[in-house]
C-alpha cells in the first residue's frame, strides 16, 4: 500500500483527491493547518473527508520549521497548495512558491517516489503575480531529482461559481463579449485523473472537463439555473484596462487578482477533455 501525503487537503480539489485516494486503496496522510475543517463539508459542496484519512499532520507550508520530517514515511506527495486571494500578510510568493518549495525540500530529503503538483493550464504568458509564483515553483520542481508529475487543469467548476452568484443577484458581468473559451473540470473528475496519473513520472499533463464553453455560454447556463430573469452585461475591454494603472497604485493585491482573471477570461483555455460532469448539472445542483 503506497502512502500519500496530501497538502492542500481542505481545499476544493484536495478534498476530492483525499476521497479518491482512499477509495483507490492508498494510505492517506494529510497536512493541514486546521484539523477541525476535515470534519466539515468544504466550499462548493466538496466533501467532508475525515473518514477517508489515515493520519493527520498539523503544519503550515509557509513556515518550514512546522513541516520538518513530514515526508519521512511517505511514498508520494500531492500538492494543490496555493491561494486564490492574498489575505493577511501572506502573498502568492509566500504560499504558491515558497510554501511548495518547503514541501519539495522535505520530499527530497525523504527521497519520495513521486511529487505531484497542481499548476494551471495555458497561463505561461499571464502577467499575474499568482502565475509567476506558480511558474517559479515549477522551474524548481523541474530541476529537482524527485520524480514529478505536473497537472495543468484549465479551471475548476468552483471558479465558475462566481457566475452563478452574479446570476442570483440579477446581473452577470463579462469582460468583453465573453467569446473566449474554456473547458473547466469538476473536482471529482480532476481528482480521478490525478490519482490515475501517479503511475507516470517526469511529465506535465494538461486536462480540462468534457465540454468546451464560451464565457457567455457559461453565463447563460448560470442564469438558467439561478435566476432566469438575470441579465448579461458586457464590460468593454478598454474600460477594464483603463482601471489597471489606478488599481495598481491604490490596491496592489486587487490589481494582481484582476490581472489573473482578466487574462483567463480573455484567452482560450482549452485542454484534452476528461470526466463526465457537465457545468449545467453543477449549476443545477447548486440551486437544489
Amino acid at each position: 500500500m503506497k502512502r500519500v501525503l496530501v497538502a492542500g487537503a481542505t481545499g476544493y480539489l484536495g478534498r476530492y483527491v483525499v476521497k479518491e485516494l482512499k477509495q483507490a486503496g492508498y494510505y492517506v496522510k494529510v497536512l493541514v493547518r486546521s484539523p477541525a475543517k476535515l470534519k466539515q463539508e468544504g466550499a462548493f459542496s466538496s466533501p467532508a473527508i475525515y473518514e477517508f484519512i489515515d493520519d493527520i499532520a498539523v503544519g503550515d507550508v509557509s513556515k518550514a520549521e512546522t513541516i520538518q520530517g513530514i515526508c519521512a514515511d511517505i511514498d508520494y506527495v500531492f500538492s494543490s497548495v496555493g491561494i486564490t486571494r492574498q489575505k493577511g500578510h501572506l502573498t502568492f510568493m509566500d504560499v504558491d512558491y515558497q510554501g511548495n518549495l518547503h514541501l519539495l525540500k522535505e520530499a527530497e530529503h525523504s527521497k519520495v517516489q513521486r511529487f505531484m503538483y497542481i499548476n494551471a493550464h495555458a497561463t505561461e504568458n499571464c502577467p499575474s503575480a499568482l502565475i509567476k509564483a506558480k511558474q517559479l515553483f515549477v522551474d524548481k520542481l523541474n530541476r529537482s531529482y524527485v520524480p514529478h508529475i505536473i497537472i495543468n487543469p484549465t479551471g475548476y467548476f468552483s471558479d465558475m461559481t462566481e457566475l452563478f452568484t452574479m446570476a442570483q443577484k440579477g446581473r452577470v458581468f463579462l469582460f468583453g463579449k465573453g467569446e473566449s473559451k474554456m473547458n473547466p473540470i469538476h473536482g471529482a473528475d480532476l481528482a480521478e485523473y490525478c490519482v490515475a496519473s501517479f503511475s507516470k513520472e517526469e511529465i506535465s499533463l494538461d486536462v480540462g472537463g468534457p465540454h468546451v464553453y464560451t464565457y457567455r455560454q457559461m453565463a447563460e447556463l448560470s442564469i438558467m439555473a439561478a435566476n432566469p430573469n438575470s441579465k448579461i452585461t458586457s464590460v468593454p475591454l478598454w474600460l477594464v484596462k483603463s482601471i489597471f494603472p489606478f488599481l495598481r497604485i491604490s490596491n496592489k493585491r486587487q490589481y494582481e487578482l484582476l490581472q489573473f482573471f482578466f487574462y483567463v477570461m480573455t484567452h482560450d483555455v482549452i485542454a484534452d477533455t476528461y470526466g463526465n460532469t457537465d457545468l449545467q448539472t453543477y449549476f443545477e445542483n447548486m440551486n437544489a
